[in-house]
């Protein structure tokens, strides 16, 4: 039967008269097997081992979706204090390294997530490249433009991913706003203001690395922490930006660092946009873009909590997600569907897509480039009084 079906022989097994048997598959027996062989292609090519180095409060974040993903799987992790690392290898059932060369010379991970200070990004990179490991960096890619660009000519020198923690332009409500400009349904883009701020100012201990407010520590301080995710969403938004001016001040908190900025800019198209934040005031996350047509605001809204309790429900935040659009037809606005998803999974999961196809992130160190060179020319304008180009900045 199995050599009639696949039309090999006749009915009378007599191979003089060949009739053929077989019949082409129908569509849902093709796609039934397409996806079977997918989901065994899945099962070979994933999970990607990966090590985690960095192992506080967002890297507990980061651990908890890389549980959540079928792509990724946590081999070990590292941190210089050991009872920090034994305890993170108890609560994600992973190894634990005493050393982070120890972690790089493992050959049962591919890749590895670097929570760690904006000052040794660079350095950490550097030697995961060396190894062959692709990179996930947590955002800002760097404290320094030409620590940014190093790491990413070492690894495409390498050949390894470099993916940087954006991971605010992957909320449901910017997604829809980027659709929607794109779309046109707003009409021409003619402004717009944002504001990340929390009052994690106060919560800063001395032997906290954001506690500096210079290069070795966190510059900007509240702009360069939580402002770079609003700086890369407008960026992703309008395009490129041409000339920045910026405030800062020093107003409440006890570390010597700034704890409220605002900074104005023009868009290489003309468009002018506001981007403030602040450690002083309880928690603020908006984007309010405003069109010929059309304005459209966002607002996340998760509580009020302490910082480390903030950023556990950060993988929840569309759903403290609001969309408003007001038009020319009326005072009021509308609120505008919008989908749940998981952010934090979303990047991991890409992560693992790109060690595997070799594709480019997303959120790779060239669009995370663009993000630090608008913070660092609100540094630079804030501390000599004039407006700065951000060619010249960067160049």
């Amino acid at each position: 039967m199995w050599r009639q079906w696949r039309g090999e022989t006749s009915e009378n097994n007599d191979p003089s008269v060949r009739r053929t048997f077989f019949r082409p598959r129908p569509s849902w027996f093709r796609s039934t097997g397409n996806r079977k062989r997918e989901g065994w292609k899945m099962k070979k090519e994933y999970p990607i081992g990966v090590g985690m180095v960095g192992i506080g409060s967002w890297a507990k974040v980061i651990a908890e979706a890389v549980q959540r993903s079928e792509k990724v799987r946590l081999v070990t992790c590292f941190s210089r204090t050991p009872e920090h690392r034994l305890a993170f290898s108890k609560q994600f059932g992973c190894d634990e390294e005493k050393s982070y060369e120890d972690l790089l010379n493992r050959d049962d991970i591919r890749g590895v997530f670097l929570i760690t200070p904006n000052a040794v990004h660079a350095e950490q990179t550097e030697l995961a490249a060396r190894y062959g490991k692709h990179v996930f960096v947590e955002k800002p890619i760097a404290n320094t433009l030409a620590d940014g660009k190093r790491m990413i000519e070492t690894c495409r020198k390498a050949g390894v991913v470099l993916m940087i923690g954006h991971n605010m332009r992957r909320l449901a409500g910017f997604r829809k706003i980027k659709e929607l400009i794109d779309e046109g349904l707003i009409g021409q883009p003619v402004m717009v203001e944002a504001n990340f701020s929390h009052n994690l100012g106060f919560e800063l201990t001395a032997e906290k690395w954001r506690w500096s407010g210079d290069d070795s520590g966190c510059p900007a301080g509240s702009l360069m922490t939580m402002g770079v995710h609003h700086a890369d969403t407008l960026i992703r938004f309008f395009g490129p930006i041409k000339t920045v001016f910026s405030n800062f001040s020093r107003l409440y908190i006890p570390a010597p660092v700034e704890d409220t900025t605002m900074t104005i800019f023009r868009f290489q198209s003309g468009i002018l946009g506001y981007l403030g934040s602040n450690y002083c005031s309880p928690k603020a996350n908006f984007i309010h873009v405003y069109g010929t047509k059309a304005n459209l605001l966002c607002n996340v809204t998760l509580p009020n909590v302490p910082f480390a309790e903030y950023l556990k429900m950060w993988p929840s935040a569309d759903r403290f997600t609001q969309l408003v659009m007001s038009d020319l037809k009326g005072m009021g606005g509308k609120e505008i569907p919008l989908p749940v998803g998981d952010a934090i999974l979303e990047e991991v999961d890409e992560f693992a897509d790109c060690i595997r196809t070799g594709a480019k992130p997303e959120t790779d160190g060239q669009s995370a480039l663009a993000a630090l060179a608008l913070i660092r020319a609100a540094i630079e304008s804030a501390q000599t009084g004039e407006q700065v180009s951000l060619k010249a900045q960067e160049g």
